[in-house]
């Protein structure tokens, strides 16, 4: 049994027979450097009786009290080995697509693909196809999560686990994701930024519900508050690393970037068109936009190039950015979010096994650090500023 939780273990992880979750919680602990707050609660924080849902500061000190080490999370930066061949996961040539029966539907003399559990409910074709007034915007956002759907209950997605359920919502908003026929669009105007923002709001508020961390906190309130903190960035995070999809080495060598799935832009030859704007204000914010989309490319896209992440890893990556922000995500979320996370990590792991890949505990090791700089980004929030002093410029 696991020397921590007494659940069925998994094997030797960091030096201690352990399960897989309790490993995963140790692995993200050390790497994120996190700091709880003792409990101090008599039933929670007894280390005879630590579980899953236990004080996660006693349940650290119950895996140092084991003999856990963190000596094989220590890489140097100067020492940081290349990704092993046997670690490298085949990059895809296009942009991932479901297994899923498809319906096409003609709309507007455009053709659009939807994978037929979209056509449970009527509000998933309206996020998806209707255009929104921006001051309805987070009435449509709270519909989307109010809906249940896609249903849990029956169907293709409820037979899927919670880490390939995500996966799925990443298919879903990546389906008419262009690659070669993606049109670089420079000069943008807030006749092309508005819609753009409102799309990206519409798009991130249907991949949350295909997290069941997300679905499963029941106060809409929380919820909200949730996906307002963190909506830009989950979508900034999965953009970046689809360019690196696209463009390959070219995203950070060019600094290309799929803002969408229709276009990309190039940071060197970005120009703002903001018109009855003072051109000093343009200035302002055309230099912290590119301040803050070279950080990304440096700092976020440079190693998910390297990296070459499956979608599964894409998924955990997103996810686990989402449930580190934990100044957003409180009381019983925060219960709901613990559990998830020994879930998805469960579900990786049993990816790489079923995939045969081996020795992959640095891999994780450097999704984390990407996650650690994606969320120092978020914090600084440099592409919000963008966005605000964009909005003051027009007033």
């Amino acid at each position: 049994s696991c020397k921590i939780c007494d659940f069925p273990s998994h094997g030797m992880h960091f030096g201690v027979m352990t399960c897989r979750p309790c490993a995963a919680f140790f692995r993200r602990f050390v790497v994120l450097k996190l700091n709880y707050a003792c409990l101090q609660d008599r039933e929670r924080c007894s280390l005879n009786k630590i579980r899953r849902s236990s004080c996660r500061h006693c349940r650290f000190q119950k895996c140092l009290q084991m003999g856990m080490s963190n000596t094989a999370l220590n890489l140097s930066k100067k020492q940081d080995p290349k990704i092993e061949p046997e670690m490298i996961i085949q990059c895809q040539a296009e942009p991932s697509t479901s297994l899923m029966p498809v319906i096409k539907l003609e709309v507007n003399r455009f053709l659009i693909t939807f994978e037929s559990y979209i056509f449970e409910d009527q509000l998933y074709t309206k996020s998806i196809l209707s255009e929104i007034r921006y001051d309805n915007l987070w009435k449509d956002m709270n519909e989307i999560f109010s809906s249940g759907i896609p249903s849990t209950k029956h169907g293709h997605f409820a037979t899927l686990s919670p880490l390939y359920r995500f996966v799925e919502g990443l298919k879903l908003v990546r389906k008419p994701q262009q690659t070669e026929r993606i049109k670089f669009e420079n000069r943008l105007s807030m006749n092309t930024l508005v819609p753009h923002w409102r799309a990206q709001a519409r798009h991130t508020a249907i991949l949350s519900m295909h997290s069941m961390a997300f679905r499963n906190i029941k106060s809409m309130a929380d919820k909200t508050m949730i996906y307002k903190a963190v909506w830009r960035n989950i979508y900034r995070f999965e953009r970046i690393q689809m360019s690196t999809e696209i463009f390959g080495g070219k995203c950070v060598s060019e600094k290309k970037l799929a803002i969408s799935c229709e276009k990309a832009i190039q940071l060197d030859a970005l120009f703002f068109d903001l018109e009855g704007v003072a051109q000093e204000k343009v200035k302002l914010s055309l230099q912290d936009y590119k301040a803050f989309a070279e950080r990304c490319v440096e700092e976020v896209a440079k190693p998910l190039n390297e990296l070459c992440p499956s979608i599964e890893e894409v998924a955990f990556l997103i996810l686990n950015f989402v449930l580190h922000n934990e100044d957003t995500i409180k009381g019983e979320a925060l219960e709901v979010c613990d559990e998830f996370r020994d879930n998805i990590a469960d579900d990786l792991h049993k990816y790489y096994q079923d995939n045969e890949i081996v020795n992959y505990a640095q891999r994780v090791a450097k999704m984390m650090s990407i996650i650690i700089a994606m969320k120092k980004i978020h914090y600084e929030d440099l592409g919000g500023g963008f966005i605000v002093n964009t909005r003051n410029s027009e007033n």
